[in-house]
């Protein structure tokens, strides 16, 4: 495969992640890219066949200590799932 088709193979993803991302409302009104650094991230674990327990630990990890949220304002077992479901 050339470069270029794996390029566009892995925006159209992230794309659909970001869209993932950006529809659990964390943040009303954010950017699209606002979570970019977590799109990127879970792309490539995904990529990587991770589990699920480690796309969990990714996505929690994520929103509390660069994002500043509490666990308790995230539901981080519905968020693995639907990325996971993608």
């Amino acid at each position: 495969m050339d470069r270029k088709f794996l390029q566009n193979q892995y925006n159209g993803q992230l794309r659909i992640i970001r869209k993932i991302i950006k529809s659990w409302n964390l943040i009303p009104g954010a950017p699209l890219d606002e979570f970019n650094a977590l799109a990127h991230k879970l792309l490539k674990h995904l990529s990587e066949g991770s589990h699920i327990i480690k796309i969990r630990e990714i996505i929690t990890s994520g929103l509390v200590s660069r994002y500043g949220f509490f666990n308790h304002e995230i539901d981080t077992e519905s968020f693995t799932n639907e990325i996971m479901d993608w």
